[in-house]
């Protein structure tokens, strides 16, 4: 039987007191595995005893781009030493740029993103990459440029383009570059059509699914905390778009997250 992986979620955003309640309805809903991100130094420390109490949850360590700093060097060997050293870290994230909060000088952010792909190269890791300069998918237009220039330089295709919300022209252009797309509960709302005829066209070897709980709720769930235990609807809305069974996109999803990542 086919089952479903989380492939970002947040649970150390998620209290203590109600986590164990949110994995049992995880494992209830088929998602056999999670990966519960990292935004900053403090919560890869709070992600690890996580991924330690559960064989099938795994972390990752990064700064995101709204988390800068003014010790860029101090930051990056600390993100360097959890990675190298903490194998349920599977990956270098999720970092990238955000022009949408804009909080950071742009050549700050992109000098954090550098440091931190030169650490997933030099680790052998993949990178997650946070995107953002709009409220709504397709929005995002003025921050990809910058994206692109930075993965090149950096020589970096081993990297997921988590909650993807751009146009078909941004989706060919990371595919063109070996990136994968990962899709979140967006693209379930009547909104956001444009997603769905790029998730039409794209190869399912390419795709990904997450929640980015406990944010981002799939349209089923609206208004309540986003779980991993939803990214079944994810899944659900791959399989009409690509009018397909549901079971036949979580095989592909799966394979392609177990690969991606080595989990």
């Amino acid at each position: 039987m086919s089952y479903a992986i989380d492939t970002h979620c947040h649970l150390s955003f998620i209290p203590k007191a109600d986590r164990k309640g949110v994995v049992e309805r995880a494992l209830k809903a088929n998602v056999k595995k999670m990966i519960t991100v990292a935004c900053n130094l403090e919560e890869i420390g709070l992600n690890l005893p996580i991924a330690d109490e559960y064989d099938f949850i795994y972390t990752t360590a990064g700064v995101h781009p709204t988390e800068c700093g003014e010790q860029i060097d101090k930051d990056l060997e600390k993100v360097f030493h959890y990675a190298k050293n903490e194998p349920k870290v599977v990956a270098i994230g999720e970092i990238g740029l955000d022009y949408y909060h804009d909080k950071f000088p742009h050549d700050l952010q992109m000098a954090y993103m550098a440091g931190q792909l030169n650490i997933a190269k030099e680790l052998g890791l993949p990178a997650i990459l946070h995107s953002r300069a709009g409220k709504f998918a397709g929005e995002n237009a003025t921050v990809f440029p910058d994206m692109a220039d930075v993965l090149k330089r950096a020589g970096c295709s081993k990297a997921v383009m988590h909650c993807f919300s751009g146009s078909q022209s941004e989706a060919d252009l990371f595919l063109e570059m070996g990136l994968m797309l990962s899709f979140t509960g967006i693209i379930t709302y009547d909104r956001n059509e444009e997603l769905r005829k790029i998730i039409n066209k794209m190869p399912l070897e390419r795709i990904m699914i997450e929640t980015d709980a406990p944010f981002l709720p799939p349209k089923k769930h609206k208004g309540k905390k986003n779980e991993p235990a939803f990214v079944t609807e994810v899944a659900k809305t791959i399989a009409e778009v690509k009018e397909m069974k549901v079971g036949e996109v979580l095989e592909f999803t799966t394979e392609n997250a177990e690969r991606f990542f080595g989990i």
